[in-house]
């Protein structure tokens, strides 16, 4: 009975070492670039479908913006939007844009506690240099170009 035990307690504490070390892991590698300061995110709340928060992050070299989408009505079907997001430099100048994939958030349903939400992640190449304001629109139809 004590060697049962025995091994459920090791069992039990390997796993816990093993889970604090993958977040340790994983942890290391994402920078969260809003709380350090070196970019703002200004986000847009126009149109049918607005960003309710969102984040930015350096992961692996890479700028990881983060977010969600919520509706602003309680009727109809899913509106299908997406996310654009512009990089606009300390200097003022556009550094780069990208759009997220088409996303449908569906529509909210009122009394019993459900709010529609919809969640996006973008991933940019380049991360921006210190200063930087990532600007978010959720946007929902075509774009002329």
């Amino acid at each position: 009975m004590i060697k049962k035990q025995n091994t459920i307690y090791i069992a039990v504490l390997t796993l816990v070492l093993l889970v604090v070390f993958l977040s340790g892991c994983i942890a290391t590698n994402r920078t969260d670039l809003v709380k350090n300061g070196t970019v703002t995110i200004a986000r847009q709340k126009t149109g049918k479908a607005y960003i309710s928060s969102s984040s930015a992050y350096e992961e692996n070299g890479e700028l990881v913006i983060t977010g969600i989408l919520r509706r602003r009505d309680h009727v109809g079907g899913p509106i299908k939007t997406h996310v654009d997001v512009a990089i606009v430099s300390a200097g003022g100048t556009v550094a780069s844009e990208v759009r997220s994939s088409d996303i449908a958030v569906s529509r909210r349903i009122a009394g019993r506690g459900y709010l529609s939400s919809e969640r996006f992640t973008i991933r940019i190449s380049d991360v921006p240099a210190k200063g930087s304001i990532v600007r978010l629109v959720s946007h929902s139809g075509s774009h002329t170009e």
